[in-house]
């Protein structure tokens, strides 16, 4: 992707947390950043300037089958065992539902599948961004799906790592301290002065550093140096594009 953009925008990277979103801005003008956690996602649009480019690791866009194309080349982009950390959001009508065993009931009358523990878990957050997405009408310009694990694996590769996810996982000391010093490189004591004021009860470490990787992401997205999965991106039946950025 190569769209111009306006001149020193704010950017914002976000990861759904305990206590609702955690959010690392960027500053437009000054480089400095700080971090806030927010307890709705429609929050972070009525705080940031109108320009703002707000990467969030989050389904954006419901096909109404279950399935999407980003997600498919994303799992075979990551390759194993990484690839798994990508799956397939519910339905929009599968959002609405009151336990699991509904959402897997509904999703499977129109998808022909279940979905899974994963995905139900965090279908509060799934529609607070699907409710923006189709009631604010630029946040298709604004608001775009980034994937952690993508974020991380080109990351790397800046750094002349290989074209594949990573293969420890953040639940490793040794994981979560590779993708320390992958933010580390880019964003220097920044992501070790959020660590050490995250409040635990509210997010977790993992948070922190996801939110910082997609929040690399929006940096090539305003530099247009990022791309997307799929090149020529889908569209739901609400108009929102289904596309995942790196």
């Amino acid at each position: 992707m190569n769209n111009k953009r306006d001149v020193h925008p704010d950017l914002f990277g976000v990861d759904g947390c305990r206590a609702g979103w955690f959010v690392v801005k960027q500053c437009g003008c000054t480089g400095a950043i700080t971090t806030k956690v927010i307890g709705r996602f429609e929050d972070l649009l009525d705080w940031t300037r109108a320009n703002a480019i707000v990467a969030v690791d989050m389904p954006i866009g419901l096909s109404s089958n279950g399935l999407r194309t980003c997600d498919t080349l994303a799992r075979k982009k990551l390759g194993r065992p990484r690839g798994s950390s990508v799956f397939s959001p519910p339905i929009r009508a599968a959002l609405s539902a009151s336990n699991y065993g509904e959402a897997c009931a509904v999703n499977h009358a129109a998808a022909g599948k279940r979905i899974s523990i994963q995905a139900f878990h965090i279908r509060n957050k799934i529609a607070e961004v699907d409710d923006v997405m189709r009631t604010r009408a630029a946040a298709a310009t604004r608001v775009f799906e980034v994937h952690p694990e993508l974020s991380f694996m080109h990351l790397r590769m800046e750094q002349g790592g290989p074209a594949h996810g990573l293969r420890e996982t953040k639940a490793h000391a040794s994981g979560f301290a590779l993708r320390h010093a992958l933010l580390v490189w880019c964003f220097g004591g920044a992501i070790d002065t959020a660590l050490a004021a995250r409040a635990p009860a509210q997010a977790s470490r993992d948070d922190v550093l996801d939110a910082f990787a997609v929040l690399w992401t929006a940096r090539r997205i305003v530099s247009g140096n990022a791309f997307h999965l799929p090149e020529e991106i889908e569209i739901d039946e609400a108009g929102i594009p289904m596309a995942i950025h790196c």
